[in-house]
């Protein structure tokens, strides 16, 4: 005497089929948190030129929402007479104006790398806790 069983799949591969969305959104909002994050950490450590801090205002996020990829930028151009546009941010992260005086307490040179290195772990538990929220909606 033979016996079938019958497994109805359906709600099972709707679910799957729901999966890559889900995984994307929770990934692109915590992303988002993550970069916004970055730049108030980065601006918070960043040196404060004389003229009040303009590299503070200039720091920017920027999202790639198809490659899901983040950057953070530092840059800071002033107009000089003799040196024209200058980059003074690039100047200060990467080492040529770190023998200057525009730092104060509590705020480095390497504006945009203290705060990555300090919180990167942070924001991958985050990113992945935002990507498993989605997928707990879907049914997961």
């Amino acid at each position: 005497m033979a016996a079938n069983i019958e497994l109805d799949l359906s709600k099972f591969i709707r679910l799957l089929e729901k999966t890559p969305e889900a995984v994307y959104r929770g990934g692109k909002r915590g992303l988002h948190d993550a970069m916004d994050d970055w730049l108030a950490e980065s601006r918070d450590v960043a040196p404060i030129a004389p003229k009040g801090g303009n590299l503070r205002k200039q720091l920017t996020t920027k999202v790639d929402t198809k490659t899901l990829t983040g950057e953070i930028r530092g840059n800071a151009v002033e107009y000089s007479p003799g040196y024209g546009r200058f980059n003074y941010g690039y100047w200060l992260h990467e080492g040529e104006g770190q023998s200057t005086k525009l730092s104060t307490p509590d705020t480095t040179h390497k504006f945009l790398d203290k705060p990555a290195q300090e919180h990167q772990k942070d924001w991958l538990r985050h990113i992945e806790s935002e990507i498993e929220a989605e997928a707990k909606r879907e049914g997961w």
